[in-house]
């Protein structure tokens, strides 16, 4: 029997922390040698925690982490726990648990006067200052996670108990939302691909969704390396506490890639699982939850080496690497290297170190034109091939190899990299649909909707036939019978704008000049993008000359220099001027209309006290009563009236 262990199972940096801790404490109030410790706890004997007042009790508030051994452990040297802050005693010293309390709970602690030891994870405490933060600024807050998991009830705390909690993707797809901007958290062992599709739905809904990717990187890890053991085993342990969600969530990940997953809570669950087995040629995996103690891995490998009938030693522990690199090569169903060596109308033929030389139908190079045969032959290129079949016959051994199999293997692999750690990849459209389009990646088929296309919203289709887009993957599901794959250039664009708005409000100024895009007018002005961020230009902004509606000086689309007037980062709004002052019409009058000058105009205005003059374009002068003749008038329509022409002299300007 081969083990192969994950590199990233046990204890996170989180709950190494709070473990630790919660073990040097317990050297304070009951001495060491009273309890055979579970795990191994550094010394504490220069630790600040370490005090002399060995006979008060310490408190945990809930569970320290969900790991009933580590708990049972603690408690029997010396912790006592505690459900609520109102069991607490006055001034009593109390653990705060990895996942973390709501504000109100830490309010109802202090209370009691009591003295508080945080063992919140670091990346918990983020989440709290993420949702206390938006919470402040009136923004509605979402959170993916389980709404009775400790973690996300203090989360929700921190949100004032407002918050939206969704446990599957599925059910947002229901949900109605205000019409106000939005903040996305997640519990920071939550599904990746629940996170992710949940993400694609909220996206769709919420116009303005600020998303933040709470998922804590080590839960990411184990994830992956997780369900990459399960696809290359024959057997699948998850070592961990049935109430533990990021061992629940390992549990499901393997189960998807294979139905022999098991959950070990204890070492009795290995006998009763392999006790009766063929263990020859047995491979088994191994992973473990985050609130896992190492002790608690090696004591579940022991029973199995002991069981296999082993030696107590390390030479059964593999690591996936190893495991990978000592896998049989020529078998159905392997992925091996083989070099090709020459080719006919039907096959291409590759060395892959075997008495006789295995076969690719022809057609599956029809695919990749930039693949040179000749070229590959000079080079004694190497390639990766999969086996589909091996024959004996009559006229020796046949390999039967393919390489658009493991083409579409690796490409499926890249596209749920790209899923996982949401890059973009490049896609060439290939087939017009009802509703989108599909491109393909390295011959795997993704569906992109006509609303995932542009940042507005596409009628035509025909367009995008054959063209090469760069998209971000939205959607990964390979658990169906086929594999389903969506992707989104609008939310590529959408990434890309707030990378450029974050660039904007990083360096703007007043004064500053942009070229932008008019991407929209309203009565009071016109919107302009200066780069992901819209700005706008108020009516009285647009001209010199009194206009009614910024048509008549602008249209959607146009592109045009505007500098920044004023801008409030707070409520993200800018303010932007569009008139320069060199096309003021006023701006050099002194200059081209001098005192004691005659100047030729068009009466335009008349009021009581006098007539106005156009006597340039944009520019009027007055012309008071007192000046319109030589002798008294009652009205300036006495002598002058609309339209009339008349010549002056500058008196003032």
């Amino acid at each position: 029997m081969k083990i192969v262990k994950a590199r990233t199972s046990g204890f996170c940096i989180g709950v190494r922390k709070a473990v630790d801790t919660a073990y040097k404490i317990s050297n304070t109030v009951a001495p060491a040698e009273t309890a055979k410790p579970f795990i191994s706890a550094n010394d504490a004997s220069a630790d600040p925690l370490r005090q002399t007042n060995g006979d008060q009790p310490v408190y945990m508030l809930g569970e320290l982490i969900h790991n009933r051994q580590v708990t049972d452990d603690l408690e029997q040297r010396g912790l006592r726990r505690i459900e609520t802050p109102e069991e607490l005693p006055q001034g009593a010293r109390v653990i705060v648990r990895a996942h973390g309390i709501a504000p109100s709970v830490r309010d109802r602690l202090l209370q009691s006067r009591a003295e508080i030891i945080d063992c919140t994870c670091p990346f918990v405490r983020k989440i709290h200052d993420i949702v206390s933060e938006a919470r402040a600024e009136g923004k509605g807050i979402i959170i993916t996670g389980s709404p009775d998991h400790p973690e996300v009830i203090g989360i929700n705390g921190a949100a004032g108990c407002e918050a939206i909690i969704i446990e599957q993707a599925a059910a947002a797809e229901n949900l109605e939302f205000e019409q106000k901007p939005y903040v996305l958290v997640s519990q920071t062992t939550f599904s990746i691909a629940e996170f992710a599709q949940a993400q694609a739905v909220l996206q769709k809904k919420i116009a303005n969704l600020q998303i933040f990717d709470t998922i804590c990187i080590t839960t990411e890890r184990r994830q992956k390396e997780a369900r990459e053991i399960a696809r290359a085993v024959d057997l699948m342990f998850v070592i961990g506490s049935r109430n533990s969600s990021n061992t629940r969530k390992l549990l499901e990940v393997c189960l998807s890639e294979i139905g022999e997953t098991y959950l070990i809570e204890k070492t009795d669950d290995v006998r009763a699982i392999l006790n009766g087995k063929d263990l020859t040629d047995l491979t088994v995996g191994i992973t473990a939850g985050a609130s896992t103690p190492e002790q608690m891995i090696r004591e579940v490998t022991l029973v199995m080496s002991e069981i296999d009938g082993m030696h107590e030693q390390d030479q059964n522990d593999f690591s996936f690497s190893d495991f990978i690199d000592n896998i049989p090569q020529l078998k159905r169903g392997a992925t091996v290297k083989g070099v090709i060596v020459r080719y006919d109308n039907d096959n291409v033929y590759v060395d892959v170190r075997d008495k006789s030389e295995g076969k690719i139908p022809r057609h599956e190079f029809d695919g990749d034109p930039d693949f040179d045969l000749d070229e590959a032959i000079a080079n004694h290129t190497e390639i990766d091939v999969y086996v589909r079949n091996i024959r004996n016959s009559d006229m020796g051994k046949e390999i039967i190899l393919s390489k658009a199999r493991v083409d579409f293997g690796k490409y499926k692999g890249l596209i749920e990299e790209a899923f996982n750690e949401k890059t973009p990849i490049q896609v060439k459209v290939v087939n017009i649909v009802k509703d989108g389009v599909i491109a393909t990646y390295g011959g795997v088929d993704i569906y992109i909707h006509r609303t995932q296309l542009e940042m507005g919203t596409v009628t035509d289709l025909e367009p995008y036939k054959g063209e090469t887009l760069d998209i971000l993957v939205t959607q990964y599901d390979p658990d169906k019978k086929r594999l389903r794959v969506s992707g989104s250039r609008r939310a590529l664009l959408n990434s890309l704008r707030k990378e450029k708005a974050e660039e904007v409000w990083n360096t703007i100024e007043v004064n500053k000049e942009y070229r932008g895009i008019v991407r929209s007018l309203t009565d009071f002005g016109a919107f302009v993008d200066i780069g992901g961020v819209d700005g706008l230009v108020h009516v009285s902004e647009l001209s010199w000359k009194r206009i009614r509606h910024p048509s008549e000086i602008v249209n959607v689309g146009d592109e045009i220099d505007v500098y920044v007037k004023d801008f409030d980062p707070e409520r993200k709004r800018i303010s932007l001027g569009y008139k320069r002052l060199e096309d003021d019409p006023y701006h050099d009058v002194e200059e081209r209309f001098p005192v004691g000058s005659i100047v030729h105009g068009t009466v335009v205005r008349m009021f009581p006290f006098g007539a106005f003059v156009e006597i340039a374009p944009g520019v009027d002068a007055l012309n008071h009563i007192s000046q319109i003749s030589n002798y008294r008038l009652s009205k300036p329509g006495d002598v002058l009236h609309e339209g009339m022409e008349i010549d002056a002299r500058v008196l003032e300007v």
